[in-house]
């Protein structure tokens, strides 16, 4: 099930540099409506990933069903198609190998830079429609 969480990852970091994508649109509008505002958003996604309930492999997802957003955390291979609670649309990876060798054990300052640098918004929002 690997096949659904990679891509994901991969395609929500193309971009180096974040834009306001994310402040924008339906995306934002869902955000805004299920998290309150983008910072409420950002600090709940980065608490659910750092430190987390995560020890070892696992993903944290924003998922959208229907109207809904969610923040789920999955163990291993295990993603929101596989468990029928959404669509992902976007995804961090927190298994070490996926920021060791820029951030060693730091996994805070990695989704921070994750989230701060790296999402692609429009990716997200592709996955929405």
């Amino acid at each position: 099930v690997q096949t659904c969480a990679l891509p994901i990852f991969v395609e929500a970091r193309a971009q180096l540099a974040a834009d306001a994508s994310a402040h924008a649109g339906k995306l934002a509008e869902m955000i805004n409506a299920n998290f309150g505002s983008f910072a409420e958003f950002k600090e709940k996604f980065m608490a659910a990933g750092a430190p987390g309930p995560a020890f070892g492999s696992g993903w944290i997802w924003l998922v959208a069903s229907g109207d809904k957003l969610s923040i789920e955390f999955t163990k291993d291979a295990m993603n929101p198609l596989k468990a029928g609670t959404g669509t992902p649309l976007l995804t961090y990876d927190v298994w070490e190998h996926a920021y060791y060798l820029d951030h060693q054990n730091l996994r805070p300052r990695y989704i921070s830079t994750f989230m701060d640098n790296l999402v692609n918004w429009d990716k997200a929002s592709e996955r929405l429609a």
